[in-house]
């Protein structure tokens, strides 16, 4: 079950991270996997994309987020801080992803490349945290729970690392999500 662990507003300046993101590029844009692609797990995810008729951004579609890595885009300490704040002690994987007015992030779980992760035998905790002020039409849905005007800061500690979730922003203004597991 989705469980809400506290808001981290005070120990991250959020405004401070998205400012800082504003004038890059990303390092990625998402969806990286497709049908055919030699990565597990992506024939279940990304051929009920393809299904059920959603097209990427590249190809006239509005299925896209961009994605921001620690060390390329932002400080590393930005993901030292929130771990401490939730008690991990280490992380295998942190980005940021930020959905665009009138993008989605359809219904998935996280595909990786990532040998480290996929070689894991144990279950990872994976957190989000709701960067961006509350605005309307913004939307995460993680399982069956549908989180909405979000207080920026407000951090989440998600079932499974593979739980299956979906972003939308049908709001004016772009949605920025911190997300971590480990």
């Amino acid at each position: 079950m989705l469980k809400f662990v506290g808001n981290c507003n005070d120990i991250i300046n959020w405004n401070e991270v998205i400012a800082g993101l504003q004038e890059q590029t990303p390092a990625f844009v998402g969806p990286r996997h497709d049908v055919g692609h030699e990565v597990p797990g992506v024939e279940e995810v990304a051929g009920q994309l393809r299904d059920a008729g959603y097209k990427m951004k590249h190809e006239g579609g509005n299925a896209s987020w961009e994605m921001y890595l620690p060390e390329t885009n932002f400080d590393k300490s930005v993901v030292e801080k929130f771990i401490e704040y939730v008690g991990m002690e280490k992380y295998t994987n942190a980005w940021i992803s930020m959905v665009k007015p009138g993008d989605v992030a359809p219904w998935h779980w996280d595909i990786t490349d990532d040998e480290k992760t996929l070689n894991e035998t144990k279950e990872f905790d994976r957190y989000h945290c709701h960067m961006s002020p509350p605005s309307d039409g913004h939307v995460l849905i993680v399982d069956q729970h549908c989180l909405y005007n979000q207080e920026q800061g407000n951090v989440y500690k998600w079932p499974s690392r593979k739980s299956w979730h979906a972003g939308a922003n049908c709001g004016l203004v772009p949605k920025y999500t911190f997300n971590v597991w480990g």
